[in-house]
């Protein structure tokens, strides 16, 4: 891999930093008025030392952690990923074995005291909001996607934090962000992944006030822990009858369950995939029962998204960056290949891509992070859960993170394999074989279209939105003319304005549409491009008007060659739905 400090070189995310991501809405709301610097100056706690005061030295301090973040994933784990992926994982009478490099990074982690970054201040953590820590995952999952996850496994405290009991929450966190314990997630069964509704996991409450658990979970990751490090599962299991209200939210250690096997994987191979089974397992329940799947599964979902779109990023990151660099350094015909027609296509239509899906990743973060921080603020003002859920803003900012989470993993998922795909494509041969990083990137990208919720699953959580969103005052009509809104150019918003007119006409031809279930992929696709064509207009706008030259010059490339691919995707869905009608 590639090897520097992947915050400090990449232009484009500083630039979405200092100048695109709400930080003065999105700051206050996380740090509830800045109470943690606050208590610190009247308890003098050790763990609220570095607490913000306001919103400027909260961004302080999370570009330092992003500056140190991105210098050792540049440097450390990007110099480490070829030969932890070429060593993999043992699996032996129950025991995953992990590279030596690789347990040896995560103890680099904790020490640096950026293990727990999404976890709160009281319990060790940095307290970042979705924005920050998404960062954090993209510098990390550009050098190894893999260990990106393992990070992130630890950071599942933070759902411990959010429904889990004080008590819960005062055991395990803590040892969460010292590095002791890492998280594993358990929703799929064998015969049940995305239909977790039926999930069969019996969970049965004894005389003795204990839960104990039975049955069988697949695809859990770091199920088996993390080294010599335990694991708690956080489980969804049925302790009432079938149906979603029937399932609750359980926490499990790992030494009371067997690991029955590790899948063999196309990437990922520092990254277990765990068989695991329950068998009478002590359980903690966590929140109310029968809540598992209606509020604490699904009250995941936004953050899941987020997480593999975020992913995704970064893997198009690595791949576009490494396609640049070989075809800058491989000749033939008596120049570079970079200057070949061919090549230099690949490499405009990659850049206006990651950018398009940085734009889009930020802004969708960024919005999870409104809706997440202007509800738990409304909640503590009324303590009334109900008005809440009524105030309308509220409303608004769940409508749009519904939409725009499974749009933005969509997109970003789809892409990072287009990237990958053509990136590899530059090296020809050389490829196709393991000698270049190219190869494990082009493998890391496929299962990113498939885990937390296939593309077809995402078309069928994004395309209600958009169907009903883009009516006459509908919600996403109203919030795509603000945006566009937002635009000075004389021909830059109306030809936007088109766009969105153009795929709105299209909506009734959809819903009459025999099977439309088919197209619908296709319909969240073309609005993920008029979304991130108008993101990419902004961008444009704010570094011209703020005199960032390199920016600027980017972005003139990028988003007129992002608006083409946008139109000719457009107009290709219109040619569809016109044939199917």
């Amino acid at each position: 891999m590639i090897q520097n400090n992947y915050y400090e070189t990449n232009g484009d995310l500083m630039f979405n930093v200092d100048h695109f991501i709400d930080w003065a809405t999105i700051v206050p709301l996380k740090e509830e008025g800045f109470k943690d610097a606050a208590e610190y100056k009247k308890t003098g706690n050790k763990h609220l030392e570095f607490a913000p005061s306001s919103t400027e030295e909260a961004l302080e301090g999370y570009k330092a952690v992003w500056q140190q973040t991105g210098e050792l994933a540049g440097i450390e784990i990007a110099g480490a990923a070829a030969a932890m992926d070429k060593q993999g994982l043992k699996f032996n009478n129950g025991k995953v074995t992990f590279p030596t490099e690789m347990v040896r990074l995560v103890d680099l982690f904790t020490q640096s005291g950026l293990l727990g970054y999404a976890m709160g201040r009281h319990h060790g953590g940095l307290g970042m909001n979705l924005s920050a820590a998404s960062i954090v995952m993209e510098l990390v999952s550009r050098a190894d996607a893999a260990f990106g996850i393992a990070l992130g496994c630890y950071n599942l405290a933070e759902v411990i934090e959010r429904f889990g009991g004080e008590k819960m929450t005062d055991e395990w966190v803590p040892k969460m962000a010292a590095g002791e314990v890492t998280g594993a997630m358990a929703l799929t069964e064998p015969n049940y992944g995305s239909d977790l509704s039926r999930v069969m996991t019996r969970a049965v409450k004894g005389d003795d006030g204990v839960w104990r658990l039975t049955g069988t979970k697949r695809f859990i990751t770091h199920g088996c822990g993390m080294g010599d490090k335990p694991s708690v599962i956080l489980t969804l299991a049925r302790s009432g009858g079938a149906g979603a209200k029937g399932l609750s939210f359980f926490l499990v250690h790992s030494n009371d369950i067997q690991v029955a096997r590790i899948e063999e994987k196309m990437g990922l191979h520092i990254s277990p995939t765990c068989e695991i089974v329950f068998e009478n397992s002590k359980a903690e329940l966590i929140g109310e029962e029968g809540l598992g799947l209606v509020r604490y599964a699904m009250g995941m979902m936004n953050g899941a998204r987020m997480g593999i779109a975020v992913q995704s990023l970064a893997i198009a990151q690595a791949a576009q960056v490494e396609g640049i660099k070989y075809a800058s350094e491989r000749v033939q015909f008596g120049a570079t290949i970079d200057q070949l027609p061919a090549v230099k296509r690949i490499i405009e239509d990659n850049e206006a891509l990651v950018q398009g899906m940085r734009a889009l990743t930020y802004r969708a973060c960024e919005v999870v992070d409104h809706y997440d921080g202007l509800s738990a603020k409304l909640l503590r003002e009324t303590g009334d859960e109900r008005a809440v859920r009524k105030n309308e803003d509220v409303i608004r900012l769940d409508k749009l993170a519904k939409l725009l989470t499974p749009t933005a993993k969509l997109f970003c998922s789809e892409e990072a394999n287009f990237v990958a795909y053509h990136s590899l494509q530059i090296f020809g041969g050389s490829g196709y074989t393991e000698e270049y990083d190219i190869a494990k990137i082009y493998r890391d990208a496929r299962i990113c279209t498939i885990y937390e919720g296939t593309t077809q699953l995402q078309a069928v959580a994004a395309i209600g939105g958009i169907v009903e969103g883009l009516r006459e005052g509908g919600f996403l009509m109203t919030h795509l003319r603000g945006e566009i809104g937002k635009l000075s150019d004389s021909k830059t918003a109306p030809a936007l304005t088109a766009d969105v007119e153009a795929l709105a006409k299209l909506v009734p031809q959809y819903k009459e549409r025999a099977g439309k279930e088919a197209v619908s992929i296709d319909m969240v696709s073309a609005f993920s491009r008029i979304y991130v064509s108008i993101l990419l207009a902004q961008q444009l706008q704010i570094a011209t008007q703020k005199g960032l030259s390199e920016i600027a010059a980017s972005k003139a490339k990028v988003f007129p060659h992002f608006h083409t691919m946008s139109r000719r995707y457009l107009a290709g869905l219109a040619v569809t739905l016109s044939a199917a009608a």
